[in-house]
């Protein structure tokens, strides 16, 4: 059978450093050169294609909305809120070639073996990239995408999509329960054949959809069988390699040919964790955190930028604050008091950086009511306290990922209060989506819905 061929060079997008010359660079590789593969080569490069469409340059662009970053240079016209849609061509590339057909693809027929593994995990994956892009993007193509009879699918509604992705993961669970597999497939990037880490790794994904469309009894339901441990989390450390781009693709951006297009220095974030009105207690010091994320100067290429740190996709703060927020929303003060304290120790037991200095204690009920060090005016309610908390918590956790966009937009439904106080760049609107690529729009015209601007909320946050 003939199917796109992902090579390293094409999936590790490693000379796609953010800025659109270089993503555009991308777009050179012929994606209808073919070749006869089998699944698990397929499946190395479908890893790689979603890691570039996560963490690349959606990602970027999203945090100069979210106060992760800010823009200069090319990225200028983002920190103005100016979209253009050619620069979506990539990513939407990257999901939709990269990873969905080659899943499909390797579903079909071609050559595999272990054939409940991978086609469990390929399934974890497509439902990663999907889920990413109808929270980007809204109406997405879901049932009719990457079909060869079907040049001009048709778009599903957002919430269709989620609903769909849902069904996708649990039957990737019951294939990677079935595949029972312990390791020893070095094809596996993430997690090295063991089908325990793709289900918990899918069972927190399906917790983050359905966080996402407010289903917080089920985000509950699913997140108690996910990612519990930092070991467990799903993520990609890159061999460090230089030469060919196998490297931290913050590491690639800030030491790329433009790394003054994107800086940390003075932004929301860094300024949230050491500026004046910082949000540091009597139980909480991010002294540690923010060297982490923050040299004084620039990002920190010895930190979360190092050329070999590992990135996060699908993580156990994710599981942890998801499980939190879910708690609190489901009046379950006890619980989500529990969940948060859980990360917290994670944080001062050194999991995600080092500690030398920075302060983590738990918390406690007292804390969240009137007169408490979370709620020293007494303006909240305990439980509207602590959500402020986890959700600010979420914030500073999710530096430089998407889940932080996606926050951002879904609280806008929250009182102010309860927000994270990201401010303007310009005007007095917040993007809300990305539009939809030119390549798209140029070859399946009538059926890309007719967005105004990036302004226009997706349909679940409405």
């Amino acid at each position: 059978m003939k199917v796109f061929k992902i090579s390293a060079a094409i999936v590790i997008l490693s000379s796609f450093l953010a800025c659109q010359e270089i993503v555009d660079d991308i777009n050179d590789n012929d994606p209808n050169t073919i070749s006869t593969v089998d699944g698990q080569t397929l499946f190395t490069g479908m890893q790689l294609a979603d890691i570039t469409a996560q963490l690349g340059y959606l990602n970027w662009a999203a945090g100069v909305w979210t106060g992760n970053f800010a823009g200069s240079g090319r990225f200028a016209p983002i920190q103005e809120y100016q979209y253009g849609n050619t620069n979506s061509d990539t990513p939407w590339f990257n999901i939709y070639v990269g990873v969905v057909q080659q899943a499909r693809e390797l579903r079909s027929g071609i050559p595999v073996t272990n054939k409940d593994f991978f086609f469990g995990a390929s399934k974890v994956l497509e439902a990663h990239a999907l889920g990413t892009a109808a929270s980007m993007f809204g109406d997405v193509p879901f049932t009719e995408a990457v079909n060869p009879e079907i040049p001009t699918p048709a778009y599903d509604g957002q919430l269709a999509v989620y609903s769909g992705l849902q069904s996708l993961l649990d039957e990737a669970i019951a294939d990677l329960q079935a595949a029972g597999t312990g390791g020893g497939i070095s094809e596996d990037l993430f997690f090295g054949g063991d089908s325990n880490g793709w289900i918990r790794a899918a069972y927190t994904l399906k917790a983050r959809l359905y966080l996402e469309v407010g289903d917080y009894g089920s985000a509950i339901g699913a997140v108690q069988n996910g990612v519990s441990m930092a070991s467990e989390s799903m993520q990609y450390t890159p061999p460090a390699v230089v030469l060919t781009g196998d490297t931290n693709l913050l590491n690639q951006f800030f030491t790329g040919s433009f790394p003054d297009d994107l800086t940390t220095e003075g932004t929301y974030l860094i300024e949230l964790m050491t500026g004046v009105n910082n949000r540091n207690n009597a139980k909480t010091d991010e002294v540690d955190r923010a060297a982490y994320y923050f040299d004084g100067t620039q990002i920190n290429l010895n930190g979360i930028a190092g050329v070999d740190e590992p990135m996060n996709l699908v993580s156990v703060q994710e599981s942890l604050l998801t499980w939190a927020e879910a708690a609190i929303r489901s009046n379950d003060f006890a619980t989500a008091l529990t969940k948060l304290n859980e990360h917290r120790s994670n944080l001062r037991n050194g999991e995600h950086f080092a500690i030398t200095t920075g302060i983590y204690d738990d918390y406690v009920q007292a804390d969240f009511e009137s007169g408490g060090i979370e709620n020293v005016d007494g303006s909240l309610s305990m439980e509207d306290a602590l959500l402020r908390e986890i959700i600010q918590e979420r914030y500073v956790s999710f530096f430089a990922e998407l889940v932080s966009f996606t926050d951002l937009r879904r609280t806008k439904k929250d009182p102010v209060a309860i927000q994270v106080g990201v401010p303007f760049n310009v005007g007095s609107q917040h993007p809300e989506r990305f539009l939809y690529p030119f390549s798209e729009e140029n070859t399946n015209e009538a059926n890309v819905p007719d967005i105004a601007d990036i302004f226009v909320k997706t349909p679940v946050n409405q």
